[in-house]
Formats: structure tokens, C-alpha cells, sequence
């Protein structure tokens, strides 16, 4: 306060000597005209307040200005109590005043990046607000506060303030207000992940924005919007929505919205590898902030312009913004900027060669951000520190952060079924109520009948085969949705262990090193047929049965990808009897490929020498046969080559279960056995895997 105390003192002196100058001058405007002839203070407060509103739109230091020529006023006044000798009416006029210059001088200096300096005049503004008793004032206090706390990452604080103020608005049935609230708290929202939320908040806004012709908070709305659209990736929608909200902001010259418009413009542009294109709408957007005093978007345009940089490869050029933008985040308190830019850092020293210096950013950039529970950047300081590292040679510390980015990552782009989740579990607690209400009628029914006297012994009767029957029918069917509850989850583990973070991240990895060594085209047929390996699963898994044509492509593109990803250590082939026809015979999906994994991972993998697998699938006796074999080191070699490391595969367990839950279920054979192959000299050479399964023809 004492720092904020000597700035007042300050402007105060150079107001004052302006204010002398400018009696001495002809050609005033009108105001100013009128201002020299006030012969009351409240009529002069009023009329600096209107000077100051004339660059509402910038330039930012001419409105606090005027603002803090009547703080002065209003300081002096309180000071010599000479307020006290006002009329009511004049006293409560002159108490409005007062927290109007607060609040207009926090918002100023909320846009210079004066966070502190904000707060404090924010907190001034409230008690204010109290002593005047106005819950409209307070709500509005409440809701400045608010945007304050979220710029600088403290969401619990930012929300605590926002639901304050719209409490307030809601009890004040102020329809804008309560607008205003929602596309503030859904700010908050999205920055935490919930996007369904978010989304629904901006909406209800846009709509009363939109109803009252409010063009500024239109602006506002579609930048929120557009800026939640863009966190999903969905660029082209994102863009219509900051294109609206330009020519908006066009049309009022609001320049704080134009900043904002041109620097979020930018952003979609570098999404779409226009690194120059992005840079002049960031560069604008810096000059527009300059010109009119603006400061808490210029660490972002600068983090951008960083990033273009970064993308094109010129470091130096992207280190130096970086620490421009950081030293701005910096002064601002802005724990969100810092965290971003510590780990764009964090990337560009792994892409140097520097591997502890990029540790170093990514774990500051991990602590921010956890300090300030913001989910994206949590999410990308683990996939930085799960790069780095891998780069140091610590596959363990690698594997955990990248499994915690994956979690993180799911959790963000998982709000609609969260939310199908919820309708359904609103539905199950509906029909169960229903079925408790039910179950009380039945009773009070068995009740009645159990007072009549006569037919008792029938009614009894009658009444115990019914409900037996109505439980053995309840204990079946509940065994059958066990067992396909079951069977799907089955389904599910399998899917998740099959395609395995680490095999992910190798061949992640293997595909980036392609286009570091600008072998354009073997990356780009890598990264196409691991996609189709993705889709082809993700398509196999949703059905009991898939054509084993389909199954075949599968294990062809796997092992393609993992013999690229062992540099072709290993041969393979998929054989199939001219006695099937794999365009007609459904078999289960997803059952050799984890015997096919085993085989590479424990058996070929530490082999020295040329590996081979083999997988034929044949037909006998109604039955279809599969083999999988292959010519590693065995099951007893590997089990002493990964030593106290060795364990049991998932995805063989869960195959296990699955053969198990498909003999129950269509109480036809389904068989498994696992066998080591000898060489001469008594040494397991190699394993073979064999499991039968009934023919089914489509």
C-alpha cells in the first residue's frame, strides 16, 4: 500500500500542475470549460469522470489521469471531513463517486498488469461497497476480484468471489449481470477442464448479451467461446468465433477486444503451421497494447511469437521472446504464463541436446502449475518431463509421467461421456426407485391378502411360487449381465494393454526421429499405418466377432510396425489354409496379437541373430486352429534374462479369462496350450502357442 500511496502522490502533483497549465490556456474544450467554472467539488468529480471516459478505449494512462485527479479530490474531502457537512442526498452522491474512481482505476490497472495495484484498489472499492450497503456494488466488486484472481491462476479464490457475485446478481434479478457472472465463472471452468460447464455458462450469456444488444459483451462472449473451441482442437469453429468477434470489436474501436481478436487470430494460425501469418497478427496486437498502455496480454503475444519461432526452429529467436514474455508473467503474478513458457523452454533445450536444463524447466513448469490446478499445463509438463526423461536414459521416470499425461489428457476430452455417465446414472436411480415402489405395493398387497381368512393356504402358496419365480428369474438374468459386464470389461483391458503406452511412445518416438531426419516419407507411411493398426483395433474391439480378414490385416500392420521399430531384427508371415476363406469366417478379435507381442518382447527381443514369427491359422475337425510361433530364447532364457523384473503378461491373463467366459457362454471348445521348442543340445529354442476355436461361417 505504501508503493501504491506514492504513485497516487505522484500523479497527484503532475495533475495538479496540468491543471494550473491549463487555466492558462485558451481554445478548452467544453468540458474543460465547465469543469473551470464548477464552484462544487461532486460536479467536478463528475465531470473529471467524463474526461477520463473519453479514452475508455485507450490511451490507458490518460483515463487514470482524470480517475486519480478526483481520487485526489476524494481523498481530501474525506480527510478534512468536510463531507460530513453535505447534505444526505450530496453525501450519498459523493460516496458513489468514490467507488466508481476505485473501481475504474483497478480496471486500468488490471489491463496495465498491475495486479497488485489492482487488487488493492479493488479492496478499497468494497468496503465501499459495504459501508454504502449497495448489493449491487458489492456484486460488482465480487466479480472484479474474481477476474484478478483467475488471470493470476488462483481458480478456488476466483470461483469463491464469482459465485459471490452471482448470488448477488440472482437476488438482484439484474438479468445482465448474472450474464456477466456466467462467462466469468465459465472462464474459470475451462481453465480447470470442464468444458461441458464452461460451454453451457458462455451460452446463457451470449443469450441475454444478445437479447440486450450489449456489442461489447457479444465480443467478449465469442472470444470465450472461441477460446474453448480452440482448447479442443477445433480450429476451424474457433476461428469463426474470433473473426465474429473482431468485426465486433471493429465496430464499437473496442481496442482492449481488438488486442485479444488479432493475438487469438494469431494462435489459430500457428495451429495451422502460418507461422509469419501468426507473427502479424501478434505484432499488431503488441502495437495496439503499446499505443494504449495495455500490459497483461503482452506476455501472451509474446509467448506466441516465441512459439512461431520455435516452430520454424530459429531457438535463439524463440528463447529471447520467451524470456521477454516471462519477465512481463513475471511482474504480473501470471502463474498460468509462467508455467506455459517454462515448459515451451523445457522443449526447446530437449530439441539442444540440453536434457538437464529441459528437466529442470519441466519440473518448474510442473510446480506452477499444480500450484494453480490448471489441468492443460499439468497435463504438458508430464509429457515434457516423460521426453526428457526418456532423453536421460530413465525409461522408468519416462513411462510414469507419460501414463500420468495420458490420464490427465483422457480426463480433458472425456466431458461427454462424463456427462452420458451421469444421464445414465440418473436414469438407473429413477428405475430403481420405481422398482422399490413397486416392491412396496406388492407387499402391501401380500399384506391384504395375508388378513383375509379365507384361501390363506392358497394365497400363501400362490404368493411363494410367484416370488420364487420372480428371483430365480432375478438371479439369472443378473448372472447373464454379470457375465457380460464382465466379458466387455474383459474387452476393454485387452484393448488398453494391447495397445501399451510404451509401444504408443516407441513408436511416437520413432516417427519424430524420422522427421528430425527429414525422411519425410517413411514417417509419413510409419505414421499412416499406425494409425490404421489404431483404427483397425479400436473398430475390432467393439464387435464379439470380426471376419478374420480383418484380424489378419491387424497382425500384419502390428508386426510391420514392430519389426520397423527393431529394425527388422525379425522375419514374419501370416499363413492362412486355402480350405478357409477369411472374407466368411468370424473368429473372436484380438486373440493372437498379445502371443504375438510375448513373442517379440521376451523371446525375439534378446535373441542374437535373425528372428522369425510365424502365424498360420488352419482347419480341422469343425474347428479352427491358430498357431503362433517363433524362435527366441524361450520362456526359461527370458525369465532369466529380465530376472526380478520378470512378470506375467496382462494381455496373456486376459486372454486366458476370455477363452474361459467364451466356453460358458457358447459351450463349444475353446482351447489354449503354450509350449517351448527343444534344439539338440536339450536348450528352449524358440515357443509355439496353439488355441482352437469353432468354426463359425457368416
Amino acid at each position: 500500500m505504501l508503493s501504491i500511496s506514492r504513485c497516487r502522490a505522484f500523479c497527484m502533483s503532475v495533475l495538479f500542475v496540468w491543471t494550473g497549465m491549463l487555466y492558462g490556456r485558451e481554445g478548452l474544450s467544453p468540458l474543460q470549460r465547465e469543469y473551470r467554472q464548477a464552484d462544487h467539488d461532486t460536479t467536478r468529480i463528475s465531470l473529471l469522470f467524463k474526461m477520463g471516459n473519453l479514452y475508455i478505449d485507450g490511451p490507458s494512462d490518460s483515463l487514470l489521469y482524470y480517475y486519480h485527479h478526483a481520487l485526489s479530490i476524494i481523498d481530501s474531502l474525506r480527510k478534512e471531513k468536510i463531507i460530513h457537512r453535505f447534505p444526505s442526498s450530496v453525501q450519498s452522491r459523493f460516496m458513489q463517486q468514490h467507488y466508481r474512481a476505485l473501481v475504474e482505476i483497478g480496471i486500468e490497472n488490471f489491463f496495465q498488469g498491475n495486479y497488485d495495484s489492482s487488487l488493492a484498489y479493488y479492496s478499497d472499492a468494497l468496503v465501499i461497497a459495504r459501508e454504502i450497503d449497495d448489493p449491487g456494488l458489492i456484486s460488482e466488486v465480487y466479480g472484479a476480484l474474481g477476474i484478478v484472481y483467475k488471470n493470476q491462476g488462483a481458480y478456488d479464490v476466483a470461483l469463491g468471489y464469482y459465485e459471490n457475485a452471482l448470488a448477488a446478481a440472482i437476488e438482484l434479478k439484474d438479468t445482465s449481470w448474472i450474464a456477466a457472472c456466467y462467462s466469468n465463472a465459465g472462464n474459470v471452468y475451462r481453465r480447470l477442464g470442464n468444458y461441458t460447464k464452461a460451454l453451457d455458462y458462455f451460452l446463457k450469456a451470449l443469450e441475454v448479451f444478445e437479447q440486450y444488444g450489449e456489442t461489447r459483451r457479444i465480443t467478449i462472449s465469442y472470444l470465450n467461446i472461441g477460446n474453448l473451441y480452440e482448447d479442443q482442437q477445433d480450429m476451424h469453429t474457433a476461428l469463426e468465433y474470433y473473426s465474429r468477434a473482431l468485426s465486433l470489436a471493429y465496430e464499437t474501436n473496442d481496442s482492449k477486444r481488438i488486442s485479444e481478436c488479432l493475438m487469438n487470430i494469431g494462435n489459430v494460425y500457428i495451429n495451422e503451421q502460418k507461422f509469419a501469418t501468426a507473427r502479424d497478427y501478434f505484432f499488431k496486437s503488441i502495437a495496439i497494447n503499446e499505443e494504449n498502455g495495455f500490459y497483461h496480454t503482452q506476455d501472451d503475444c509474446y509467448k506466441h511469437v516465441g512459439l512461431t519461432y520455435e516452430k520454424e526452429g530459429d531457438y535463439d529467436r524463440a528463447i529471447e521472446n520467451y524470456n521477454i514474455s516471462y519477465e512481463i508473467a513475471s511482474a504480473e503474478g501470471d502463474m498460468i504464463t509462467l508455467a506455459e513458457i517454462s515448459g515451451n523452454l523445457s522443449q526447446i533445450y530437449l530439441n539442444l541436446g540440453q536434457f538437464e536444463e529441459s528437466r529442470q524447466y519441466a519440473e518448474k513448469s510442473l510446480e506452477i502449475a499444480l500450484q494453480t490446478r490448471d489441468p492443460q499445463n499439468i497435463r504438458n509438463a508430464y509429457l515434457y518431463l516423460s521426453g526428457t526423461w526418456e532423453k536421460l536414459g530413465d525409461e522408468r521416470n519416462a513411462l510414469h509421467f507419460y501414463k500420468l499425461y495420458v490420464a490427465v489428457n483422457d480426463s480433458l476430452f472425456d466431458s461427454e461421456k462424463y456427462r452420458a455417465i451421469k444421464d445414465l446414472e440418473m436414469k438407473y436411480e429413477t428405475e430403481k426407485k420405481e422398482q422399490e415402489l413397486a416392491l412396496l405395493s406388492e407387499k402391501s398387497a401380500v399384506q391384504q391378502l395375508k388378513l383375509s381368512r379365507r384361501n390363506r393356504f392358497l394365497l400363501a402358496s400362490l404368493i411363494v411360487v410367484v416370488l420364487v419365480i420372480i428371483i430365480g428369474y432375478i438371479l439369472y438374468r443378473n448372472q447373464r449381465l454379470r457375465a457380460r459386464h464382465r466379458s466387455i470389461e474383459l474387452e476393454q483391458k485387452l484393448l488398453r494393454s494391447q495397445m501399451n503406452p510404451h509401444f504408443i511412445f516407441n513408436s511416437l518416438i520413432a516417427i519424430q526421429s524420422y522427421i528430425y531426419k527429414k525422411d519425410v516419407i517413411r514417417a509419413g507411411d510409419f505414421l499412416a499405418k499406425f494409425a490404421d493398426l489404431v483404427r483397425i483395433t479400436l473398430e475390432n474391439s467393439r464387435n464379439e466377432f470380426v471376419k478374420m480378414e480383418k484380424e489378419i490385416r491387424m497382425l500384419h500392420i502390428y508386426m510391420e510396425l514392430q519389426a520397423l521399430r527393431f529394425d527388422y531384427q525379425f522375419d514374419y508371415s501370416v499363413e492362412v489354409d486355402q480350405d478357409l476363406d477369411p472374407e466368411h469366417v468370424q473368429i473372436p478379435p484380438m486373440m493372437a496379437q498379445p502371443f504375438v507381442e510375448n513373442a517379440i518382447e521376451h523371446g525375439l527381443r534378446h535373441l542374437k541373430g535373425q528372428g522369425y514369427i510365424r502365424v498360420k491359422f488352419s482347419k480341422g475337425n469343425g474347428c479352427i486352429r491358430c498357431l503362433v510361433e517363433d524362435n527366441g530364447i524361450g520362456r526359461k532364457q527370458s525369465r532369466i534374462a529380465h530376472g526380478k523384473f520378470s512378470h506375467k503378461s496382462m494381455a496373456t491373463s486376459i486372454t486366458l479369462e476370455r477363452i474361459e467366459i467364451l466356453k460358458k457362454r457358447f459351450r463349444k471348445g475353446y482351447n489354449l496350450q503354450i509350449n517351448d521348442l527343444d534344439s539338440s543340445a536339450q536348450e528352449n529354442v524358440g515357443t509355439i502357442v496353439e488355441f482352437t476355436m469353432p468354426f463359425l461361417d457368416n
